[in-house]
């Protein structure tokens, strides 16, 4: 009786402890639309306004829709750090940045590379 108490609650603990580590993405996810984009080593005054919107799903999938084309996207958060994935005709972009308080920051590169494209959403 006792070892089998002990399995049972075992086995509770372990089903607990795996899905209270899952990531929470809820609070993440929702429609971004695009505030400005820009290369990192472009003035400010260079800031593109196109029509570019991110929605992110509460599974970590999601669209991104620009240039008139809708593209798949995976993506992650870890204390505010973003990872995006955008795949499209077999050509893959990763993004990284930030995603706090409904201010989506991503870079196509390293950030500190004047190529990098920067691009800002803001959550609608």
């Amino acid at each position: 009786m006792k070892k089998s108490l002990l399995l049972v609650s075992l086995v509770l603990i372990s089903v607990l402890f795996i899905t209270g580590c899952g990531k929470n993405l809820s609070k993440y996810a929702g429609t971004y639309k695009l505030e400005y984009s820009k290369y990192v080593g472009d003035p400010e005054t260079s800031k593109n306004t196109e029509d570019w919107t991110i929605v992110l799903e509460k599974d970590g999938t999601g669209k991104s829709n620009r240039d008139g084309a809708s593209y798949t996207v995976e993506w992650s958060v870890s204390n505010d750090e973003v990872k995006l994935t955008e795949k499209f005709a077999g050509i893959t972009i990763d993004y990284n940045g930030t995603l706090k308080d409904g201010k989506l920051d991503i870079f196509n590169g390293d950030k500190n590379n004047d190529i990098t494209l920067e691009a800002v959403f803001n959550k609608q």
